[in-house]
């Protein structure tokens, strides 16, 4: 299950340094920071016109952050806003017409260069003057170094006992680990914690800022499905996401399980199957359709596909089955409807949200007395009790294929929007 990829060992490296090396940087700065005295207040609204947003790791966080981005626009209308993330979230951070300059650092040229080009950055992030900067970033030290070296007028930013993070920041937001992800995002932009977003506010359509792919994203990825024979001209699309991001690969559903839900859909449903996957990933994937009989009914476009033509598939596909992991928030976005498959962590943090009226999600979770077992506090370690993530393995695929029934059938039990199914 551990799968030594390179983006799993440069994160890794990177989690180390920010809890060898932050607490010093962090302490040093505070003391700087106390020595100096506070800053000024809060910029008045009409006053705020250069934003700076900080969200280094998570496509899937990205994501669940946008409906801060429709906020920060109808606040500060004049205003312009800047994004900070790592290179490869570019091409969803593009996909955001709130955000008017992208500023990338590149991760993958090893721990020295990505050091230098950090610095490099916050240079000319000095020179610009930002008014308000928004960490988004949950307990990173590295974020909050970041901000303060960054010399916002105002910042706001999450906090947590004994992590030293927040206190460099000029509004520090308690993480509230009983709502949900973006309802801590607004209510970083609110900044006022003892007033939080509930869920309960995220229920309704439309709430997800619809993602809209580069013109001719569809028309390059239909043209590649049309190419494999399993390919069938007006039937539906079920596409099926089996992996899981390298922070966390315990999120894998077992191979076993989705061979058998593939075997389930190709006999039982009149739908185009396919399957998807990054680069690093596509060896796992083809391994997936080598079983008998499923070669001829999956497609696999694993490694063949990029952001944009991926948010394409999901705006056209009709369900989505996924783990949990960013591709399920993509596919959110992009309008389709998703049976998704929680272990490690928990839905009420992370379950998809609606973009789209008519758009349904199934999720299915067993809700074990070791669940959730990953948390953001602590820069989502795994700490499962079991050589084999026991919810994971728990969700039987009669369960989920019953589901992509469901959804291809036009419902989700009833009017729900939201379903959970303790598998």
């Amino acid at each position: 299950m551990q799968d030594r990829r390179p983006e799993r060992r440069r994160y890794e490296i990177a989690l180390w340094i920010d809890s060898r090396v932050g607490p010093v940087l962090c302490a040093i700065l505070l003391g700087a920071k106390r020595l100096l005295g506070r800053r000024g207040g809060a910029p008045p609204p009409d006053q705020v016109r250069k934003i700076l947003l900080l969200k280094m790791w998570g496509m899937g966080s990205i994501v669940l952050a946008s409906p801060l981005l429709e906020k920060l626009r109808l606040r500060y209308p004049g205003a312009r806003i800047d994004f900070v993330t790592l290179l490869e979230n570019a091409p969803i951070v593009k996909m955001y017409p709130e955000i008017d300059r992208l500023i990338t650092i590149d991760l993958g040229g090893g721990t020295v260069r990505f050091l230098l080009a950090t610095l490099r950055t916050v240079r000319s992030i000095r020179r610009e003057g930002y008014d308000l900067l928004l960490d988004l970033e949950f307990f990173t030290r590295f974020s909050a170094i970041f901000s303060f070296l960054a010399g916002p007028t105002w910042s706001h930013g999450f906090s947590a006992k004994g992590n030293w993070r927040g206190k460099l920041h000029d509004v520090e937001v308690p993480f509230n680990a009983y709502n949900h992800v973006t309802s801590n995002f607004l209510t970083v932009l609110r900044g006022d914690y003892m007033n939080p977003v509930e869920s309960e506010e995220l229920t309704r359509p439309g709430v997800l800022p619809r993602l809209s792919p580069p013109v001719g994203s569809w028309e390059s990825c239909r043209h590649r499905l049309s190419q494999d024979p399993a390919w069938r001209e007006g039937e539906p699309i079920v596409v099926v996401n089996p992996n899981a991001g390298d922070m966390a690969l315990e999120r894998r559903w077992p191979t076993s399980h989705v061979t058998d839900l593939l075997a389930d859909l190709t006999a039982r449903c009149s739908a185009n199957v396919v399957l998807i996957g990054s680069p690093v990933e596509r060896a796992y994937v083809e391994s997936l359709v080598a079983e008998p009989g499923l070669r001829s009914r999956v497609i696999s476009l694993a490694g063949e596909t990029g952001i944009a033509e991926l948010v394409a598939l999901f705006a056209h596909a009709t369900v989505v089955v996924t783990n949990d992991s960013g591709p399920m928030h993509i596919a959110a976005a992009a309008g389709a409807s998703t049976v998704a498959l929680f272990g490690p962590e928990t839905p009420t943090l992370y379950s998809p949200l609606r973009s789209a009226r008519g758009q349904r999600h199934i999720v299915h979770h067993r809700k074990l007395g070791c669940s959730p077992c990953m948390f953001v506090h602590d820069n989502k370690v795994l700490s499962c009790w079991f050589a084999q993530a026991k919810c994971m393995a728990g969700i039987e695929p009669t369960d989920v294929a019953a589901s992509v029934e469901t959804l291809l059938a036009g419902d989700a039990g009833g009017t729900a929007e939201l379903r959970v199914v303790d598998s």
